[in-house]
């Protein structure tokens, strides 16, 4: 059977990993290989493209996409992040002009978000221009954002200043609007063990609507279980776990466009090149019965 691997960490795991390698007795050219070697790790969590193109090209060889890995099997959502990068780092310039010092990801995700914490009105950052700019964005996002810049270089973590957030010559493209910043959408793990989450999966498999399909119209709703009673099918044939198939947000997608040829479905989020060999007679024969 498939076996699954999963890598789980956040935005503390970054700056505890920097740390780690600022502050071994190592010798600075020991330390560059090892930075070199996070980033390049990083790197591979945080691709929205096939990861074995991504792993071999590390080592210098070319590949194609393999059509097996968890991106090819089910591409990420990637939303551009522009527009957030843009006002993470302008709100660390403008903190680090104003008060001389540098802050830690909380507080700058604080202002961006226009909470009036006890520090904001200590250091009189409520007048900050970005104050309350990225109201917007939730905090999961922004830490979603702030990991992937730490990521590319386009921000980086001064152990040395007690892991706050400072900029880097990777910043400046972005802030002059050089360069736009494409990221992969954060998601909860749907192995997360939470009892909420364990309470929510078995609310959701004892046949309450899926969130993803909450928008769609009646017949929508209908064309959408019927792809879940096709999905457990697959997935009990080849004992796989139902999101391996596709995701409920993919099935929405699906159900709420009604595709009638292949061609229909090419472009839907989740769908790549393997899955719709693999599925893509299936999902019309289902799509086509309503």
């Amino acid at each position: 059977a498939p076996a699954d691997a999963w890598m789980v960490y956040g935005l503390q795991d970054v700056v505890n990993q920097r740390r780690m390698i600022d502050e071994s007795p190592a010798g600075e050219e020991f330390k560059q290989v090892m930075r070199g070697k996070l980033d390049a790790l990083l790197s591979l969590a945080e691709a929205s493209d096939c990861r074995r193109v991504r792993l071999l090209g590390y080592f210098g060889e070319q590949s194609t996409p393999c059509g097996n890995c968890d991106n090819c099997l089910n591409p990420p959502q990637v939303w551009d992040g522009t527009d957030a990068a843009r006002k993470l780092l302008s709100t660390i310039y403008r903190v680090q002009q104003q008060s001389g010092i540098s802050f830690g990801a909380g507080h700058i995700m604080d202002i961006l978000r226009g909470k009036a914490t006890e520090k904001a009105k200590q250091f009189g950052h409520e007048s900050i221009s970005t104050f309350g700019l990225g109201a917007e964005f939730s905090e999961v996002q922004l830490r979603g954002v702030l990991r992937q810049l730490i990521a590319t270089g386009a921000l980086a973590v001064d152990t040395e200043a007690f892991n706050t957030l400072k900029l880097t010559e990777g910043s400046r493209a972005v802030l002059r609007g050089e360069a736009s910043v494409a990221l992969r959408e954060s998601v909860s793990s749907p192995a997360a063990g939470s009892r909420n989450g364990k309470a929510r999966r078995e609310k959701t498999a004892r046949g309450a609507p899926s969130p993803a399909a909450a928008a769609l119209d009646a017949a929508g709703q209908a064309r959408f279980n019927a792809l879940k009673a096709w999905r457990a099918e697959v997935a009990k044939e080849h004992n796989l776990p139902a999101y391996v198939i596709f995701h409920d947000a993919t099935l929405a997608s699906i159900a709420e466009r009604a595709p009638a040829t292949l061609e229909d479905l090419q472009g839907i989020s989740g769908i790549g090149t393997k899955k719709l060999e693999a599925y893509g007679a299936d999902v019309l024969r289902v799509c086509s019965s309503f």
